[in-house]
């Protein structure tokens, strides 16, 4: 009987011990999933999102605002001015941050790589023209420099529309890596299943115990109990998390579109600029059927610009978003921590009764 008795401990020893470690591992690895894509959502993904829109921005203004040194003749004192000059400063910086955030793998660092090169063709195109456009009688030829300068950013194939496709690359990015940690009903359900079935091997136990030895509680294993119910609660929290991300998503949807707003003005703006232009400087004759083209498709209505303070707040809405969805509170040390505590109690709370039964004759 006594020996029975110390075997039947042992073995409830160890499936304890093994549904701890199983506990451990499951639940460690969806906390620390989720967490960690929070966080590289946060710190990257949602970051290289907004800055290609940035970029993209920036790129139309600046050329927007050449245009417009180029039609009023500033361009013969200032070149394309002192806006175009701050306006490429600030896409230079944007394309830099999208290669540190990058998030659409080697395709997107492609894609960005084409996009740098073509940027400098532009930059190189602006200043011929600029250097023409103050040659007398060289305004035409500068003219040319100008329309080449701006097809380098809006024809088919060029920055813009690369820029687009690599801004839907690192959202896809974004879809997937939220999808990835994602903790529907049926996942939660199977990450808590070791817990729990930990938490009903560990009252199996006290019930076993109390039938054997009559006594009530065994604290040790009770206090394993309480880290165990801890874990779950750890575990909802983390499935509180990985909805929280669908909440970053929707405020980088609303940066975008604030920046789409943007971007369609100053691009607006300027092409109604630059169509004013080439039709002063063609004469009767005209540009070309390009050019005819061009001028037939712009937009008949204007889009209003958004405010300054309106492109900042929605930026900021995004880093309030992703901070909140990587409060987690220290989970991912707390969980494993709770599990390992709840192992030693295990160990120490049957080791005196199995201790009894190994000196008993």
């Amino acid at each position: 009987m006594t020996l029975r008795t110390r075997q039947a401990l042992v073995r409830i020893r160890a499936v304890l011990l093994a549904g701890t470690v199983l506990a451990l591992v499951t639940s460690s690895l969806a906390v620390s999933g989720v967490v960690r894509t929070a966080d590289q959502i946060s710190s990257a993904t949602s970051r290289a999102i907004l800055e290609v829109a940035a970029a993209r921005d920036a790129l139309v203004s600046a050329d927007a605002a050449a245009i417009a040194s180029f039609a009023s003749g500033e361009a013969k004192l200032a070149g394309p001015g002192q806006e175009y000059e701050n306006r490429m400063a600030s896409a230079s910086q944007s394309l830099a941050r999208v290669a540190e955030f990058n998030q659409a793998g080697d395709p997107g660092a492609g894609t960005l790589q084409t996009v740098e090169g073509l940027v400098a063709s532009y930059s190189g195109a602006m200043s011929q023209a600029d250097a023409h456009f103050r040659q007398p009688g060289a305004e035409l030829v500068g003219l040319a420099d100008l329309w080449y300068a701006s097809r380098l950013l809006h024809a088919p194939d060029n920055v813009l529309e690369l820029l687009g496709k690599l801004q839907k690359d690192e959202r896809s990015a974004l879809d997937r890596q939220i999808s990835g940690t994602r903790m529907s009903a049926g996942l939660l359900v199977l990450w808590l299943l070791p817990p729990i079935v930990l938490l009903t091997l560990l009252v199996a136990t006290q019930v076993f115990l109390r039938q054997r030895f009559r006594r009530r509680l065994n604290l040790p294993l009770l206090g394993a109990t309480v880290l165990g119910l801890g874990v779950v609660a750890g575990l909802l929290v983390a499935f509180a998390l990985a909805g929280r991300l669908d909440t970053v998503r929707g405020s980088v949807d609303q940066a975008v579109a604030v920046r789409e707003r943007s971007i369609e003005a100053a691009d607006a703006g300027g092409h109604a600029r630059l169509a004013t232009l080439l039709q002063q400087r063609c004469g009767p004759p005209g540009c070309g059927s390009t050019v005819d083209d061009f001028r037939r498709q712009l937009p008949t209505t204007s889009t209003a610009a958004p405010a300054q303070n309106a492109i900042t707040s929605a930026a900021r809405a995004v880093t309030s978003a992703g901070t909140e969805a990587t409060e987690s509170g220290g989970l991912p040390v707390l969980v494993p921590a709770a599990l390992i505590l709840a192992g030693g109690l295990v160990v120490a709370g049957l080791y005196r009764r199995i201790d009894e039964y190994r000196y008993r004759p």
